[in-house]
Order: structure tokens, then C-alpha cells, then sequence
């Protein structure tokens, strides 16, 4: 009788979790969603809360983290980390009070004839990862 029990219980846990993954599949931050940004145009996939896109060649990633520094410092970020070197740089900004996420994190690397850029905004929001995106396109010329 304890048997036919453990495998009542382990077929109701098993539904259980599988209702829960798939509800937690169907999430807005776990779907990828992909744009065109810039006057180029370029593309870029959000997904998992991130948001990659690749630069076309001709920029480096100096230039690239200088633009994005100052397109969050007019946005009124504070500037938390900053690190930059030929292969690869990182951002981290802190979002004012009356925004409604904490932090915006840029990562670049240079991978083949262009730069790979990844926005992350935290807590996740697609549509700001894309003006973040936007800002710094239309102040690269792109």
C-alpha cells in the first residue's frame, strides 16, 4: 500500500514540476525576439534578459565603450565600472530612483572583423535594452 502511494506522489510531483516549466517557458524574458536597430541596419536578439548584437567593422572597442559611457552619463546613470582594452570592454551603470530597473550592464569583445556588443539591463526589460541600443548607434553614425 506505502508503494502505491510513493508513486501516486512521484506522478503528482511530476505533473507539478511540468506545469511550472512550462509556465516558466512561456515567460517574456525567456522568448527570443529579434529587430533591426540604426540606420544600417543592424540586427540584434534579446533573449534570457540580454540583448547581442554584432557592429559592423570599422569601429573599434575603445570608441564603441567611450560612446556608450556617455550616452548613459546624459541619460543620468552613474558610471560604476568601466574597463576597456583592445579585446574587450565592460560597463556597469547605476539607473537613478525614479527608474524602474538598478543597473545597465555593456559588454563588448572583438570577435573577427567586428565588435560583439551585449546590453543587459537588470532587472530585465527588453524595450530599454533597445533604446540603450538605439542611443549608442546613432552615436557611433551607425
Amino acid at each position: 500500500m506505502r508503494r502505491f502511494y510513493h508513486i501516486i506522489a512521484l506522478v503528482l510531483l511530476t505533473l507539478i514540476a511540468t506545469t511550472i516549466l512550462s509556465g516558466c517557458q512561456s515567460s517574456p524574458s525567456l522568448r527570443e525576439s529579434r529587430a533591426w536597430h540604426g540606420q544600417t541596419p543592424i540586427y540584434a536578439t534579446y533573449r534570457f534578459g540580454l540583448l547581442h548584437t554584432e557592429l559592423p567593422p570599422g569601429h573599434s572597442i575603445e570608441s564603441v565603450m567611450a560612446v556608450a559611457r556617455s550616452v548613459l552619463y546624459r541619460q543620468g546613470h552613474t558610471i560604476e565600472e568601466a574597463s576597456v582594452s583592445p579585446q574587450g570592454g565592460r560597463l556597469v551603470a547605476l539607473a537613478s530612483r525614479n527608474l524602474p530597473y538598478d543597473k545597465i550592464k555593456i559588454t563588448t569583445s572583438f570577435e573577427g572583423a567586428g565588435i560583439i556588443m551585449t546590453i543587459n539591463i537588470d532587472p530585465a526589460e527588453e524595450n530599454r535594452s533597445r533604446v540603450v541600443l538605439e542611443s549608442i548607434l546613432h552615436g557611433l553614425g551607425i
